[in-house]
């Protein structure tokens, strides 16, 4: 039993950590959006940008009452993965200068920044799940999760769409 005591605790604390790192990643990608939606030449791509950081600010207050949910503060907890991201968009920029290769990037960013989002809500939910926290948690989690998905989606369609196929018309000769 005591055993089973201490594996709970662990998974909890688990949970936490990945909840502060998901709260974290949330909020930083407020900026980088809006940095991303003002950087893109692109119409299209610069509205989804701006359209997504409005919904992350929603994101934001549902993972403060997930944590309000299960008595626990809202913290955040660095993650350095959404700081390689930021990174590896500054090296592109410098190495490249051709305003279309940027939205191209911009797109592929976004991409990998919502498959990381995509897993982490994945295994906070299992976890949720797996210590019964409760709709309270769940809901909330579930909400932002389906809301990340959407947007993969919609980047996935941008990414197949004729503007970008025009944008790479424009690339080569």
């Amino acid at each position: 039993m005591v055993e089973d005591d201490a594996s709970q605790h662990a998974l909890y604390d688990m949970f936490m950590h990945k909840l502060k790192e998901t709260y974290y990643m949330e909020n930083e990608q407020v900026d980088v959006l809006g940095d991303m939606s003002d950087a893109a030449t692109n119409d299209d791509i610069s509205q989804a940008f701006a359209d997504h950081q409005s919904e992350t600010r929603k994101q934001i207050g549902r993972l403060e009452h997930a944590f309000a949910a299960v008595d626990e503060e809202p913290e955040q907890h660095t993650t350095p993965v959404l700081a390689g991201l930021v990174e590896e968009q500054e090296q592109f920029k410098a190495l490249f200068d051709q305003p279309e290769l940027h939205n191209l990037h911009y797109l592929g960013a976004a991409l990998k920044a919502e498959r990381n989002e995509i897993t982490a809500y994945e295994t906070l939910l299992m976890l949720a799940n797996k210590l019964d926290l409760g709709d309270d948690v769940t809901d909330a989690l579930q909400q932002n999760l389906d809301e990340e998905e959407a947007v993969r989606d919609e980047l996935k369609s941008m990414v197949k769409g004729s503007k970008i196929r025009s944008m790479l018309g424009k690339l080569t000769p």
